[in-house]
């Protein structure tokens, strides 16, 4: 059996690595379009401290006093359900039939082009719903009630040299070492408040006597 040399395994040899070693070009074209689309998708990523996410979850909810859950199922969950499923836009419908209520959650496609406009349809369908039972009262379509609040609080605090973080150390330190030559000898914990000068000590008082009265309070001497 005859061996192929080196140069006749190199030459019948065909792979990535080759072509574009073979055709630089090619493979300068590629790194150059590839570090343009990459940078430009960066450029125009959306970039938010609280960035918008829609939320597409809504939910009907029909109370019926009185009404077992069977028949809140069958008179007036369906009906609703029937009523949204008639809309395209709807991804999944979820159902809860209780005693007395009928809760109806429904989530929204995430291709909608307009959720806003989704949800409007959803709730002008279900509004159209004239033959629920006597004794049940109208449906309650929550769109909203995913939408939360929130509040971003920053504390910060001017830039301090390195001799001036080793004077409040050393500050700290001789507090901790008065604060356990002071202590009594036994099974106890120690707590050691240290905080700038330049703050109002009262406040931090108040703080103080709320904690160890929190503790005296706990069994703690």
């Amino acid at each position: 059996m005859a061996h192929k040399t080196d140069e006749e395994l190199i030459g019948k040899s065909h792979n990535t690595a080759r072509y574009f070693t073979e055709n630089r070009q090619v493979a300068w074209v590629l790194l150059v379009a590839t570090l343009v689309a990459g940078t430009f998708g960066y450029l125009q990523m959306p970039k938010r401290k609280d960035p918008l996410i829609p939320v597409r979850v809504a939910v009907a909810i029909t109370p019926w006093p009185g009404a077992p859950a069977e028949k809140v199922e069958q008179l007036v969950t369906r009906k609703i359900e029937e009523k949204i499923a008639s809309t395209s836009e709807v991804e999944k419908i979820e159902s809860t039939s209780r005693n007395g209520v009928s809760v109806v959650q429904v989530t929204v496609r995430a291709d909608a082009k307009n959720l806003g406009r989704a949800l409007d349809d959803i709730d002008s369908r279900i509004k159209s719903i004239r033959d629920l039972p006597e004794g049940a009262q109208p449906i309650d379509f929550k769109k909203d009630f995913g939408d939360t609040a929130a509040l971003m609080l920053t504390v910060a605090s001017p830039r301090i040299s390195g001799s001036e973080i080793a004077i409040r150390a050393q500050a700290i330190e001789v507090s901790v070492r008065a604060a356990r030559s002071a202590a009594r000898a036994g099974a106890r914990r120690t707590v050691v408040f240290n905080f700038p000068g330049a703050l109002n000590p009262l406040p931090i008082a108040r703080i103080v006597d709320q904690l160890a009265g929190f503790a005296r309070a706990e069994g703690a001497e």
